[in-house]
């Protein structure tokens, strides 16, 4: 018979065993979730390419090519398009049944020299905190949910905090909610601070209040930096993102962003102010300024006094109404303000250090994209290689093969996209030329150029990633009038490999 214990030892073994069982379980959640995060790591080559090719609807008999590249990180410096003087598939396509296979063909070695940058769990981002306004639903929802975008960007991509904090507003929130939202973080190993948004303040009160949540935060004296982003705003590299600002002094009032990359809207604006989708980087000086300012000042009849019905605007006209801080461009960053087909902009050898739209405006998944960074290293993500075989691989985008040759010069952007209105030839051809420069005619529908695009990706080890790429048969945009379509779907495997 065990001896009886008296209240208060009997209260701390039961606290004891409260806290054991939850740290038991909430590791067993952590690894479940990352296991089912990873779980086409646990499939076999072919079976993982058929997981992919059935979400796609395709059948057992496809043409096949694949290549092992191994990368060699000696080049001086990440060029826009890296000449290959090699063919990328020497044993060209093949016809295979996937249901016949035990196994997909071997692949040939080729060496790629690529410039040396860190993968995700060597960078340190403890300069920045970030601040986002969003709802519940939206943070919730499978469709628009940013937590996997957010885990390439805010963590070592292992499970761990990079050093970057993360506050974030939810709008249309309860205590679970809150409490729902702050372990999926914790669980994706993002260093969040999850708050109800003020329901009294609209859109863009609630966007200017964030400067108010980041200049209060805890860990603020460890920043530099301080930085408004939308739900949908990815940082693809950041070491080099954080390289770029180390050219500001943060203890000065800086004030860093991008315009739209629409000059007509610039134009309607009248006013140079950054686009919140690039993200908008502010000093802590900055901060302090525009916290004791009135931004949120309303008239009588409840607009604000500073006249914005945009929080990126609102936040503009405090700044110029109140500070003598004026906006530092950093046009490498993007708001990528336009419609339509965005590939011209993804293949356009650029290094863009922020994305945004890529659940609305244009359809991109920056997340199994960004993943041969963890091969690699970042700066090879969408970084292209021109082959002998007249093939462009935009590393993690896609693969494009001009198969009448290359007419053109591949360091104009190719125009794929539009302004959302292509009966205006005027508007079309000129909008986005302060942007992107001029830009060479849209290839599809000419024949001249066939694209695989990406559809997942997977890491198989340190510093090893297999991509692959897919061209659906009856895609006509690749075909030109008259031309024949293929009777396969087509299938191509990158394995990245150092």
């Amino acid at each position: 018979m065990l001896p009886r214990m008296s209240p208060p030892v009997r209260w701390i073994v039961i606290l004891f065993s409260v806290i054991v069982v939850y740290l038991y379980y909430s590791d067993i959640s952590k690894t479940l979730l990352r296991r089912n995060k990873d779980a086409h790591t646990y499939l076999g080559e072919l079976e993982y390419v058929k997981l992919l090719l059935k979400s796609k609807n395709v059948g057992s008999d496809i043409e096949y090519a694949s290549r092992t590249i191994r990368y060699i990180p000696d080049a001086a410096e990440r060029k826009s398009i890296t000449t290959v003087h090699e063919t990328l598939f020497p044993q060209l396509f093949t016809k295979i049944s996937l249901s016949e296979k035990t196994a997909l063909p071997a692949s040939k070695l080729l060496d790629l020299h690529v410039k040396q940058s860190p993968r995700l769990d060597e960078i340190d981002a403890t300069s920045l905190l970030f601040g986002v306004s969003t709802t519940f639903e939206r943070f919730h929802d499978a469709r628009t949910s940013p937590v996997n975008e957010w885990s390439r960007w805010l963590t070592d991509g292992n499970g761990k905090s990079n050093g970057a904090g993360l506050v974030l507003a939810l709008l249309n929130s309860s205590t679970s909610d809150i409490e729902f939202a702050t372990q999926q973080l914790a669980t994706a190993g993002i260093n969040a601070t999850v708050i109800p948004s003020n329901v009294e303040l609209d859109m863009p009160g609630r966007y200017v209040d964030l400067v108010n949540m980041l200049y209060h935060h805890p860990t603020k004296n460890l920043r530099k930096w301080f930085v408004l982003i939308d739900d949908d705003t990815f940082f693809p590299y950041m070491h080099e993102l954080q390289r770029t600002l180390s050219v500001y002094n943060p203890s000065l009032p800086y004030y860093i962003g991008t315009f739209t990359e629409r000059m007509d809207w610039m134009l309607s604006n009248h006013a140079p102010y950054a686009y919140g989708g690039g993200g908008i980087f502010m000093s802590l000086p900055t901060m302090k300024q525009i916290s004791e300012a009135p931004c949120l000042k309303k008239n009588e009849d409840g607009t604000y006094f500073l006249n914005a019905d945009q929080g990126d605007r609102l936040l503009y006209n405090c700044i110029h109404e109140y500070t003598n801080i004026r906006l530092t461009h950093l046009p490498l960053l993007h708001q990528l303000d336009q419609f339509g087909d965005p590939s011209g902009f993804y293949e356009s050898g650029r290094q863009p250090l922020s994305l945004h739209h890529y659940k609305s405006w244009h359809r991109f998944s920056p997340e199994p994209s960004h993943l041969v960074s963890d091969a690699c290293g970042e700066d090879c993500f969408l970084q292209r290689f021109r082959f002998a075989d007249e093939y462009i691989l935009t590393n993690g985008y896609s693969l494009a093969h001009y198969p009448h040759g290359m007419n053109f010069d591949p360091e104009l952007m190719e125009h794929t996209f539009d302004a959302g209105d292509k009966n205006n030839v005027d508007l079309e051809e000129t909008v986005f030329s302060y942007a992107f420069g001029q830009l060479r005619p849209d290839l599809t529908k000419t024949g001249q150029k066939k694209s695989w695009e990406l559809i997942g990706a997977r890491r198989e080890g340190p510093g090893r990633v297999k991509q692959v790429y897919f061209l659906h048969k009856g895609d006509d945009r690749w075909r030109s009038e008259g031309e024949i379509p293929s009777d396969l779907d087509s299938v191509v495997v990158l394995n990245w490999v150092p």
